[in-house]
């Protein structure tokens, strides 16, 4: 969006055209290795895509082409190197020789009679969207949807849930891209605004960009102080990563003294009340009307708290956005300076290399191909490798990334375990990281609800090994598979 003005729906699946599965598909890319028109012996990637949805003319006329060279000078930044990933991720190159990131750049040299090798796409991937939804398997975990496109009101959930973690003070939409990139086209001819930006009347435009001149120094007749209106009309002016990012203890107890949600759950303790007086235990009374009405019941209440955390949080962000330059100035008047230093103990240590190595923001004309080749594949290794390493969405918050794993945690996992507070599943996983891994869960009843989250079947028909590392056993039956795991690992599920 920011390189071509793109509408999200042009990417993505339009909250327009739901369930379309229409979006930016694999037969909509040309990738290319090809000789730099500067220094024919240097070799650059290239990659051309069809805008086939844009408002107005979805699958209509000639749609248009946006080209993308690559960006070196940070890597994060950069649409081939998405798009390069995301072919690996689906196994898309059409030839065989390429399989790992090295083979792009092995294979691809141009011959002397041509000044490009086209890197194609599988036939049988060309009508499948590049950014698909996330869903969770037989067993729980979180995977890619193989044939479904990603949706634009999911899109612009996690964009507003982006920015307000990032400190922004508008949280705006994804359509600020677009009118950020629009900001930038002001110095085209209005026949070329129109069509990158997909419009049909020029007076459009004007909706999108701001006030950008110095018209103060253009009324004095001074040189135009282009920094500074650049900073003026940038989301950074007011960007603040100090603003709280959830609600105290204090507060969300506060909102447990609303009167709507208390009478809910006045409500629905009373309706539990009376299954456990007719079934002795709550799990008995499923599948009977009361249990139903007590779901329906706890569901409400669900609803109600988190409509109350939502609006407790937007007010929140507000209150400190209108009070943070007194803030500031009261600190620096008691010689107290206001700092800020971020908590990335929960980060993952590989997804912090990954952002040293891509956003290095430097001069490329001053570093070497050599140097640019090398950092380009081991970005697009290091990308590829944490995809496949996977924290549980419950132990994103508990583990801490910047504490060593423990010698113990290092050595080979006993037969039995110490503390039987192991997740067996989790053990048994290659594709999740070591510290989650090995999570050690503070209480049974917690280790037990996380257990219920992988979804097992109650039967293996075929018969599941056990999970727990070094053991062969095999099981038919999740009973029997909780029974094993008591009995020889000393884990109580």
């Amino acid at each position: 969006m920011t390189s071509t003005s793109a509408r999200p729906g042009t990417l993505v699946e339009s909250a327009g055209y739901m369930r379309s599965n229409d979006a930016l598909k694999w037969k909509d890319i040309e990738l290319y290795m090809v000789k730099h028109p500067e220094d024919p012996t240097c070799r650059t990637l290239l990659m051309r895509a069809t805008h086939r949805l844009n408002k107005g003319k979805r699958n209509k006329g000639v749609p248009p082409v946006y080209t993308y060279t690559e960006r070196n000078d940070n890597l994060g930044l950069c649409v081939i190197q998405d798009i390069l990933e995301y072919a690996f991720l689906d196994n898309a190159f059409a030839s065989e020789r390429i399989k790992e990131p090295r083979d792009i750049w092995l294979y691809t040299d141009v011959p002397a009679h041509r000044l490009s090798t086209p890197i194609h796409f599988k036939k049988s991937v060309q009508d499948i969207p590049i950014f698909r939804r996330a869903v969770r398997d037989s067993e729980g975990k979180w995977t890619t949807h193989p044939t479904l496109p990603y949706q634009y009101d999911r899109a612009r959930e996690y964009e507003v849930s982006t920015s307000r973690s990032a400190g922004f003070k508008t949280l705006g939409s994804l359509y600020k891209y677009r009118k950020g990139a629009a900001s930038n086209l002001r110095h085209l001819d209005e026949h070329s605004r129109n069509i990158i930006m997909g419009h049909k009347r020029s007076a459009t435009f004007a909706y999108y960009v701001q006030v950008q001149d110095d018209t103060q120094s253009a009324f004095m007749e001074t040189p135009a102080r282009e920094s500074l209106l650049k900073l003026a009309t940038n989301a950074g002016l007011t960007r603040d990563a100090s603003v709280p990012q959830e609600l105290s203890d204090q507060r969300k107890q506060e909102l447990e003294k609303d009167l709507d949600l208390i009478k809910l759950k006045r409500k629905r303790d009373m309706i539990r009340a009376e299954v456990i007086a007719l079934y002795h235990q709550l799990h008995k009374g499923r599948g009977t009307e009361l249990h139903t009405e007590f779901k329906k019941a706890q569901n409400k209440v669900i609803s109600a708290r988190k409509k109350l955390h939502k609006a407790a949080k937007e007010e929140q962000h507000q209150d400190f956005f209108e009070n943070v330059g007194n803030h500031i100035i009261e600190g620096n008047y008691q010689a107290k300076p206001v700092t800020f230093e971020p908590d990335t103990s929960q980060v993952v240590p590989e997804r912090k290399a990954l952002a040293d190595l891509e956003f290095k923001n430097r001069d490329v004309d001053k570093v070497n191909d050599a140097e640019l080749v090398e950092d380009r594949i081991r970005s697009l290794e290091m990308r590829l490798a944490l995809h496949r390493l996977e924290v549980p969405r419950a132990l994103q918050k508990r583990i801490r990334f910047d504490e060593p794993l423990s010698k113990s945690s290092q050595d080979t996992i006993p037969l039995k375990s110490e503390s039987g507070l192991e997740c067996p599943v989790c053990l048994g996983r290659s594709d999740i990281h070591p510290k989650a891994k090995k999570y050690t869960y503070a209480r049974k009843d917690t280790l037990q609800r996380h257990f219920k989250t992988h979804q097992l079947r109650q039967k293996f028909p075929n018969g599941r090994i056990c999970d727990y590392p070094g053991c062969e056993v095999v099981l038919y039956s999740l009973p029997t598979y909780k029974f094993h795991q008591n009995k020889v690992h000393n884990i109580w599920l």
